[in-house]
């Protein structure tokens, strides 16, 4: 099965090309059923709040209030999480503040906002990094030790490689808090970025 990006996904959706939709359903829909089972839904309900999450999307980005740095599957999953508690809510007819949310739907949306705005960011100061550097974090990240990066990038040991990391980090995160996005971002939310 083809790969989609988030922007092919995007622009999928808006196009309601159907390659790019059933590619979508076929990887993000058994996160949405989990979830919703995970809330005492069943699997009838979740096509009905899956397709109308794709409308609401649909709708959103036609009408510009979304753009391509929208990463499409966050977006989906917490659109699917408040129709289900509304839906939730009106079969069960409970109150909103009687259902098992933390946060209301317009803080997790919010939230969520603020959430792709840092990983915008994170990727546009990441993809400037030099090339090795790129390669160290992505091996540290993706569960790789010290000693097997040592290892697969031929350094002197795994000290080394713990300290390239650290260094490449660093390098990445002096990027990031020097650009003017940075500041704004943490208007928004104070939580921790790195």
């Amino acid at each position: 099965m083809e790969v989609f990006s988030n922007s092919q996904l995007y622009r999928g959706i808006i196009g309601q090309d159907l390659e790019a939709l059933n590619y979508l359903y076929s990887s993000f829909f058994p996160k949405v059923l989990s979830m919703i089972r995970g809330y005492g839904g069943q699997e009838a309900d979740v096509d009905d709040i899956f397709q109308e999450a794709i409308i609401i999307f649909y709708r959103k980005a036609k009408s510009k209030e979304l753009d391509e740095n929208t990463i499409v599957q966050p977006y989906l999953m917490v659109t699917c999480k408040q129709i289900w508690f509304k839906f939730y809510r009106e079969k069960s007819k409970l109150k909103w503040d009687e259902l098992p949310l933390e946060e209301s739907g317009e803080e997790m949306l919010f939230m969520e906002y603020v959430n792709n705005r840092k990983r915008t960011l994170l990727y546009k100061h990441f993809k400037m990094l030099h090339a090795e550097c790129k390669r160290v974090i992505n091996a540290f990240y993706g569960g790789l030790s010290y000693e097997e990066i040592a290892e697969k990038f031929g350094f002197s040991s795994s000290q080394y490689a713990k300290r390239k990391k650290y260094i490449c980090k660093e390098i990445l995160i002096k990027s990031i808090k020097s650009d003017p996005m940075y500041n704004k971002i943490f208007e928004m939310d104070e939580s921790e970025f790195l």
